[in-house]
């Protein structure tokens, strides 16, 4: 997204791009970012899209997701304009690298076999000759990292090192990306890991690991919903752990359901099931009902999916 915006603007001075996020942006994130980046509900509401005031641009772009339960506050907007295709308005150019989505654009720029969106926009820049400087780079590599588990999951593949290194020869600088969203959290962070820590359990003969984080417990630690990324990911150190779940309380008193697996499972399949999606190693989904009921349903889904392999 950061990178796109300014490759563009660099290639075409006379083009503005103005950068969306549908949610808060994670601390870890914001040294990347332009001061002037429009966050759904506080820069721009959604009463604003529904008297068209995305309709001024020529071009959206919508990175690393086709799937409307991702794009709340946009997908209706995004739907019903691309259903009346004669109606004046920006072109939609989807890019993406996930299994499944069901939001329709203009254009689609889509490769499952891609580790990230980063290495699609990459590719992109380099089809386009566009240049890439060390913000770009940085950008992109920040892309890949994240989404490769800084190059440890089963997407990460030699195109995706190739890449990184062609990134990395263009300024950007992996251990310091890597320290700034990785080793940066603030003491409320690490006092929810330890909470959610707490709260593991293990079922099937300890090939699933389950955790869950509560409205109280980020009340307790003082931590944000942004401060929940990637603790998911710590039950994977348990040698006999194959899937893992991390099941969180939603204000609305619906619970989300974030999965992860080593192997043998397709997690993305489990989370279809109920409406969600990603990858095969890693997928998210949201359940309508309180977290003690989500439980149960995530646990015998999963068990299930177990005994099947």
């Amino acid at each position: 997204m950061v990178a796109l915006k300014n490759v563009i603007e660099q290639a075409c001075p006379t083009t503005h791009v103005k950068l969306l996020s549908l949610s808060n942006v994670g601390d870890m994130y914001t040294f990347m970012l332009p001061d002037d980046v429009w966050i759904l509900d506080k820069n721009l509401t959604r009463m604003d899209i529904e008297a068209g005031k995305l309709d001024a641009f020529d071009l959206i772009i919508i990175v690393d997701t086709r799937a409307s339960r991702q794009l709340e506050g946009i997908s209706d907007y995004l739907t019903q304009y691309m259903h009346n295709k004669d109606s004046a308005g920006p072109a939609v150019l989807i890019i993406d690298h996930h299994l499944s989505g069901d939001i329709e654009g203009s254009c689609h720029l889509v490769d499952t076999r891609a580790a990230a969106a980063g290495e699609i926009i990459y590719e992109l820049c380099k089809y386009a000759g566009w240049n890439l400087d060390q913000n770009s780079a940085s950008a992109l590599l920040a892309a890949i990292g994240t989404d490769t588990g800084w190059f440890r999951f089963e997407n990460t593949s030699a195109q995706t090192f190739d890449i990184a290194s062609q990134l990395v020869s263009a300024g950007a600088k992996p251990d310091t990306i890597y320290q700034k969203i990785n080793q940066n959290h603030p003491p409320e962070r690490v006092r929810l890991l330890a909470l959610t820590l707490d709260t593991l359990e293990l079922h099937a003969d300890n090939r699933l690991a389950i955790m869950h984080i509560t409205n109280e417990m980020l009340k307790q630690t003082g931590a944000k919903r942004s401060h929940i990324e990637n603790i998911v990911n710590e039950p994977q150190q348990i040698g006999s752990v194959i899937a893992v779940a991390l099941l969180v309380e939603l204000e609305n008193g619906h619970t989300r359901a974030s999965l992860r697996s080593k192997s043998l499972i397709n997690v993305n399949e489990i989370a279809q099931t109920y409406g969600g999606g990603g990858h095969a190693r890693a997928a998210g989904l949201t359940i309508d009902e309180p977290l003690h009921s989500a439980k149960i349903i995530i646990i015998n889904t999963i068990i299930k999916a177990l005994d099947q392999t």
